[in-house]
């Protein structure tokens, strides 16, 4: 038993209150990031992307990293990472590692398990948009990023939405394609394009992970999440305008797919009706006025942040790991007082 205490309860520490803190210093950065961005509501989107990421991934990676290092003999960072040959282990800080490490690798194998791609449909009816769908994609080379990426399908209530992580396909209800006209569907598909370029599928994916190992911390950040998803959709529609999507087509084709869509997938649809009026104003307004890109939006967060990332993995091997130490003897009290 004690020597589980610290890979045991020190992995529900970190989860329980690292994790939470780490939320909320995200929070109050959160808060002012959204405050000095009142001129936009897509105002610096990948900073925020990445505080809400960084909360959960820095303090996960450093503890990893911490917990690998104290298994070693303590030797520099380049020496850990290429080789152990001589290294003594330690087995209670290799099991924290590896049980963190474990604990990540389920939650992200639910999320994945969790959003099945959807097949083509073999009916005439989704047959016949399919076709129609590639021929336009065949004439607009402005969509030429979908092509061999469109699957059509008889759900329905499905509408338009954006599936897989790492090689995404749009994925359209045939109904509603054949209810659209050409100059609708082809403004709707470039929406979807934008997720696509953007790599939202993925994005999300990770967002939901972050969320999903830090429950608690979730309450405190959950309503920055749902409003920088909806900032996202914004700037999509402002990115597929950029790229010569009619402002009008987009709009009338988001009114028109305004009802429930598949869970857990990037889509076009929206069932609250505040983000539909205001999805739906602001192309009027481009309507009238071309929009311009925010430079904030265009913030080379990405880089950044793997190089954050890669601090807090070597960091524990260039300096000491006074906080996992920390937990470590916090286990072990806990262990010891509830213990006869």
């Amino acid at each position: 038993m004690d020597e589980v205490a610290f890979p045991v309860l020190g992995s529900a520490f970190v989860l329980s209150i690292i994790l939470p803190l780490g939320a909320l210093v995200a929070k109050l950065a959160l808060l002012g990031v959204e405050r000095s961005g009142r001129r936009g509501a897509v105002a610096w989107l990948p900073l925020r992307y990445f505080l809400v990421v960084s909360s959960s991934a820095v303090p996960l990676a450093w503890f990893f990293s911490a917990g690998v290092h104290q298994a070693e003999s303590g030797r520099g960072a380049l020496a850990c990472l290429l080789g152990h040959s001589r290294a003594e282990r330690c087995l209670e800080p290799f099991l924290f590692s590896a049980l963190l490490g474990c604990i990540v690798l389920a939650l992200w194998l639910r999320i994945c398990t969790r959003r099945t791609l959807t097949r083509q449909s073999a009916s005439p009816l989704a047959l016949l948009q399919k076709e129609r769908i590639e021929r336009l994609l065949g004439e607009d080379a402005k969509l030429r990023r979908l092509k061999g990426r469109i699957v059509v399908t008889d759900g329905p209530l499905f509408t338009l939405c954006v599936e897989g992580f790492f090689r995404p396909q749009v994925v359209v209800g045939a109904r509603f394609a054949e209810g659209l006209a050409v100059s609708l569907l082809r403004s709707a598909l470039a929406h979807e394009q934008e997720h696509i370029r953007s790599y939202d599928p993925l994005r999300y994916a990770l967002l939901d992970l972050a969320l999903a190992v830090n429950p608690l911390g979730m309450r405190l950040i959950g309503g920055h999440v749902a409003r920088f998803k909806t900032a996202r959709e914004l700037e999509c529609d402002r990115e597929a305008v950029l790229h010569g999507a009619e402002p009008l087509s987009l709009a009338e084709a988001i009114v028109r797919a305004a009802r429930p869509s598949p869970a857990g997938v990037v889509s076009l649809s929206t069932d609250e009706t505040a983000i539909l009026k205001l999805r739906v104003g602001l192309l009027l307004a481009f309507a009238e006025r071309a929009p311009q890109r925010s430079v904030a939006s265009k913030l080379a967060i990405t880089p950044l942040g793997f190089l954050i990332l890669l601090g807090a993995v070597l960091l524990p091997h260039e300096t000491d790991s006074t906080g996992l130490d920390a937990i470590h003897a916090t286990a072990e009290y806990t262990l010891a007082y509830f213990q006869p």
